[in-house]
């Protein structure tokens, strides 16, 4: 086949696009901020492993704001002791929200380790309070 020729031109333009076909196909989809918009802490899910989650998808997302990330980590979140902590602190950036958590986490994490204990402790407050 000589390269001058049409049927060079045509098998060019053929390979081209396989190549355009393929190399589309197997390109990861670009993760904005309506994709971290999108996580949230399933029923169940605890915490540590929602905070994860979103931090796994949040490095994937180029020049994502701190402002839009708070927003998408606050709103994520279950309707449960933490997530009203957090607006009754008044944190307003995913960093503050993120060590907020990770306290909570271990704070939760040493409770339940030694979840008799606390019991026992929580009842001796709770009498102390009823005899005042």
């Amino acid at each position: 086949m000589d390269q001058r020729s049409p049927e060079w031109l045509t098998f060019f333009l053929q390979l081209a696009e396989l190549f355009s076909t393929h190399f589309v196909a197997s390109k990861r989809e670009r993760k904005t901020s309506i994709h971290i918009a999108k996580i949230q802490q399933a029923k169940g899910e605890d915490l540590k492993e929602y905070v994860m989650r979103f931090n796994r998808e949040a490095v994937l997302i180029p020049a994502l704001q701190d402002g839009v990330a708070y927003v998408a980590f606050l709103n994520g979140l279950l309707p449960e002791r933490f997530k009203f902590s957090l607006i009754e602190s008044k944190v307003t950036t995913l960093p503050n929200a993120l060590r907020r958590a990770q306290d909570f986490i271990q704070t939760i994490e040493i409770c339940v380790g030694d979840d008799f204990v606390w019991q026992d402790a929580w009842k001796r407050v709770e009498k102390t309070m009823t005899r005042s």
